[in-house]
């Protein structure tokens, strides 16, 4: 009998190791800034606009999904509707968002992790923070070798009504499946975000500390380790 029902796992800095969060929105604005005006809009309103939409998901607790909760936001904001936005937004993400590939680095493990994790609990979930849409994330995956298709769910602004640290973020992941919080397993580097939640709920967790991110947070007491240390865990399981 399998110890987790569901193995969730945090995607950046995690699965996907990256240099700079802060080299990651200097990218993004540059790139995200000039797709804009490709497009006809005003780039100072429009993104604006999209930084509003973004802390309006990361606050979200109106049960509606991240996504439309964004679009509205932006509306308001800036007075572009979704049908604006939207174009040049997939349009980034499908193609100039590949320059962020620059200050990722390789992680020689992630897939071994992501198929350990369908191996050792019946679900697998990448719990990555939900603000981006899947034409997003899935291509931040491929990164290090992974695909939406090797897991049985991904969370993206689409799918999601919360963000992390709310632990009715991973709620809604349990819920999903019909899981409990005693049958499940979160991987992840930021003790905020990921640990403080999950062991809120009652879940089990494992602080990969490669590339941890502590916010200053006591971190001692979190079952943690390396990454090869992680494979040993998912092993002996």
């Amino acid at each position: 009998m399998k110890k987790y029902k569901l193995i969730m796992s945090d995607l950046d800095n995690t699965l996907l190791p990256m240099y700079t969060q802060e080299r990651f929105v200097e990218i993004w604005f540059r790139d995200i800034t000039e797709k804009f005006s490709a497009y006809g809009l005003d780039p100072k309103r429009a993104v604006n606009g999209v930084n509003q939409g973004v802390r309006a998901m990361l606050y979200n607790e109106s049960g509606r999904k991240n996504i439309d909760v964004f679009y509205d936001e932006i509306e308001k904001i800036s007075g572009y509707t979704k049908d604006e936005i939207e174009p040049p937004t997939h349009d980034y993400y499908t193609t100039t968002f590949e320059n962020v590939y620059d200050i990722t680095l390789p992680n020689p493990y992630a897939v071994q992790i992501a198929r350990m994790m369908r191996e050792k609990a019946d679900h697998a979930v990448v719990a990555t923070m939900p603000v981006f849409t899947l034409d997003a994330v899935e291509n931040r995956m491929k990164w290090v070798g992974l695909t939406p298709d090797m897991f049985d769910h991904v969370t993206t602004a689409e799918t999601s009504c919360y963000c992390k640290p709310n632990p009715l973020y991973f709620q809604e992941i349990l819920d999903r499946f019909g899981v409990q919080p005693q049958q499940a397993l979160m991987i992840g580097n930021d003790v905020r975000e990921d640990m403080e939640p999950c062991a809120k709920l009652g879940a089990d967790v494992f602080l990969v500390t490669n590339h941890i991110i502590t916010h200053d947070l006591p971190y001692e007491k979190y079952r943690q380790g390396t990454y090869e240390d992680l494979i040993s865990f998912l092993e002996a399981l």
